[in-house]
């Protein structure tokens, strides 16, 4: 059994412990110690990282009652010096430590319990019961949180047998078997668990919720704790900063200025797109076919605008046959019309030019699309086209 340091202390950073056994599994490499103060991953909190002597240790899980650290290479039987990366451990503490706050206050103060907790790399969050907050009900939560947290409360932890534990007012019922590690803080919350927390309240510093969503049949809130929520607020405070300056505007006025400028790009898009209408209709009604066929190559066109210059042009020669080649970095596209009095089936007629190299052809008898693999002599498909129409013009 190894001896578990990080309950007797969370704040132990550093500790002499022997590997008394290794192995490897689908996770990869792994030591066993006598002792530790490596948290294995549980409750909803990430385990710790850190070193044994030299060795990386990248995670560390508990399996069959067996605390693996997983480590990169191999580590020999013998004693090291192990330490945890502190800077993981500590936000681990006040995210953790947060969260049993945040709980309790949205249970006692509102009703809402908390389903389920998650500790990520970048997100913390809790699922709670209902399906709606209010905006009033976060702030309200929020500030008698970071209240707690100014009182500077202890923190402390407790091993009581199953019997002490069924005669105790617990937030929930313990998960676990055996004695029960309780979590208490003063007569704010106590609670059966195994995560690693804070000395007292003060130690998180500040707790802010950063959003709620929908998550099944409740709410899922978002919030920061301590140096992440510092972390975030320097964020925030960063991209205000280059928002102040880019639009002109102090910060309680920039969602106004930031609508205003996308309204105006909204409207020059608009403008935009009527003109480029309007130099496509231009361009159509420029367009002079050699007898009632038009073959033009437009390299570096876009597909949709090629297209739309196709329909306009058949729209003013309605006897016109055209084939529009756009050659590409790696293939080709072809758009191939007729106008409403000339015959025959573009569709067919592409086909049978592309697919001949391997190329693949859709649309309909009068508008037909088309790609294939770029071919060095484009002229091949302009004297198959021309060839084809002269067949059926």
């Amino acid at each position: 059994m190894t001896e578990k340091i990080y309950y007797q202390d969370a704040g132990i950073m550093t500790a002499t412990a022997k590997v008394k056994a290794s192995g490897t599994d689908g996770k990869g490499n792994y030591a066993v110690l006598d002792r530790t103060c490596f948290y294995p991953e549980g409750g909803g909190q990430p385990s710790d990282t850190g070193v044994i002597g030299q060795t990386v240790v990248r995670d560390v899980q508990l399996i069959d009652g067996e605390i693996r650290h997983y480590i990169e290479g191999k580590v020999e039987m013998g004693e090291y010096e192990i330490a945890i990366d502190w800077e993981r451990r500590f936000d681990h503490m006040q995210q953790h430590t947060g969260q049993h706050l945040l709980s309790a206050v949205f249970e006692d103060e509102l009703g809402m319990a908390t389903k389920s907790f998650h500790l990520g790399v970048e997100r913390v969050s809790i699922d709670l019961d209902v399906r709606e907050i209010s905006n009033g009900q976060l702030n309200e939560v929020e500030q008698q949180v970071n209240s707690l947290i100014y009182s500077q409360i202890p923190i402390e932890t407790e091993w009581v047998t199953q019997n002490q534990a069924a005669e105790m007012k617990l937030r929930k019922e313990p998960a676990v078997e055996g004695d029960i590690r309780l979590v208490k803080v003063a007569d704010i919350d106590i609670n059966a668990c195994g995560g690693t927390h804070v000395h007292n309240t003060g130690q998180l510093g500040l707790l802010k919720i950063i959003r709620t969503e929908k998550a099944k049949t409740g709410t899922r809130v978002y919030f920061l704790c301590g140096h992440r929520a510092m972390k975030h607020f320097r964020l925030l405070q960063s991209v205000t900063d280059q928002l102040t300056k880019s639009l002109n505007a102090p910060a309680a006025e920039l969602a106004g200025a930031a609508a205003a400028v996308l309204d105006d790009r909204k409207e020059k898009e608009k403008q935009l797109k009527k003109l480029a209408l309007e130099l496509v209709k231009l361009e159509a009604e420029s367009l002079e076919p050699d007898g009632n066929i038009i073959v033009r190559n437009y390299s570096g066109r876009p597909i949709k605008e090629v297209q739309q210059l196709a329909k306009l042009a058949i729209e003013n020669h309605p006897s016109l046959y055209l084939l529009f080649i756009v050659p590409e970095e790696e293939s080709v596209r072809f758009v191939c019309a007729k106008g409403k009095n000339a015959a025959g089936d573009m569709k067919e007629i592409l086909g049978e030019i592309v697919e001949a190299k391997g190329g693949k052809v859709g649309g309909t008898e009068s508008l037909a699309q088309g790609g294939g693999p770029l071919d060095d002599n484009l002229e091949v498909y302009s004297e198959a086209f021309q060839n084809k129409i002269k067949g059926i013009a």
